[in-house]
């Protein structure tokens, strides 16, 4: 009898403590639910002379028994009850638009009242990969290479204030992960590691003014690719023949030609071999063949590139004919 009163001693003492934690949770959230509405704005950061929806929210008020009327510079641009949407279109970058909602239920009316100001902000993708000196292509990502990226913002606190880079707060985001160390004050670039192949990595910047009265956004993926071999002429007086990358089969005009490899899309320079006819033939990017005698031929020329943490490969072949007329004019051109 004693063990069953003290257990049920327990109980109640459980019980009352259950109680008033219960009761001191609910109390919090009346405490927090002070905003008798929201505002959507989709999308969340505009950008110049784009269009964006305006949507109230509430968790306290009935939408569906109430009249909304949305403005937007002091303009009606919706009214209605329920899930009302209204549209706006921005103006040009730091110019105000002013967007004001009131919502009638009850006979009481609740507004709310938000500037919005356009901003931009571009992001530039340099990856750091390997390429031949005079490429005027874009780099591309290799796989876990190093990647730059400039956030190039416009944010204006009117139409004729910008807002001086330096002086803007940039937070770096991988993913949902804030990169801490690479953000704050007038850091506008950062470099990241590019993720291995076939992974992405979305990396996005947030741009603000000190103040935060001012909010600008950009995100891109960043994709890393397979590298590649390619094989281009040397010639002995105008040097390597960028603009026309050898694929196939190609025919001697003299002799002697050099050809030369370039890997394209390697984290760093890879070790490079050439082989003749299956034979080791060196690991310099140029090679040189030499046709002997007065008979026709041909020869299969291979590069292989070889690099990276995870040893990235790449190869290419030519075959090369030999003693047999081509087409070339003067110099090769």
């Amino acid at each position: 009898m004693g063990r069953y009163t003290t257990d049920m001693r327990l109980y109640r003492f459980a019980l009352v403590i259950v109680l008033l934690f219960s009761g001191l949770s609910v109390h919090a959230q009346g405490i927090g639910s002070t905003e008798p509405f929201s505002l959507v704005i989709n999308p969340e950061f505009p950008r110049p002379y784009q269009s964006v929806s305006i949507s109230p929210r509430s968790t306290l008020i009935n939408l569906a028994a109430s009249t909304v009327v949305i403005r937007v510079n002091g303009q009606e641009v919706e009214r209605g009850s329920g899930q009302v949407v209204g549209y706006a279109r921005m103006g040009a970058p730091g110019e105000a638009t002013t967007v004001s909602v009131s919502i009638t239920n009850g006979g009481q009316t609740h507004t709310k009242e938000l500037t919005l100001r356009a901003a931009d902000v571009a992001l530039v993708v340099e990856p750091l990969s390997t390429a031949h000196p005079f490429y005027r292509g874009g780099s591309l990502a290799a796989s876990e290479g190093r990647v730059r990226l400039v956030a190039v913002p416009d944010v204006r606190t009117s139409p004729g204030s910008p807002v001086a880079p330096q002086n803007l707060i940039y937070t770096w985001r991988l993913g949902s992960q804030v990169l801490q160390s690479a953000s704050g004050i007038g850091k506008n670039s950062i470099e990241a590691t590019a993720p291995v192949r076939y992974r992405d990595a979305r990396i996005s910047v947030t741009v603000t003014t000190q103040d935060e009265s001012v909010v600008a956004y950009a995100q891109t993926l960043v994709s890393p690719i397979d590298p590649v071999l390619r094989i281009y002429r040397n010639d002995p007086l105008l040097g390597p023949l960028f603009d026309n990358a050898l694929i196939g089969s190609v025919t001697m005009a003299s002799g002697e030609e050099t050809y030369r490899v370039v890997p394209y899309y390697f984290p760093s320079t890879p070790v490079l071999t050439w082989d003749v006819n299956s034979v080791e033939s060196g690991g310099e990017r140029d090679i040189t063949v030499r046709a002997n005698g007065n008979g026709r031929g041909s020869a299969l020329l291979s590069a292989h590139a070889k690099g990276g943490k995870l040893f990235q490969v790449g190869e290419t072949a030519l075959t090369v004919r030999f003693g047999e007329a081509d087409s070339f004019g003067i110099f090769g051109l």
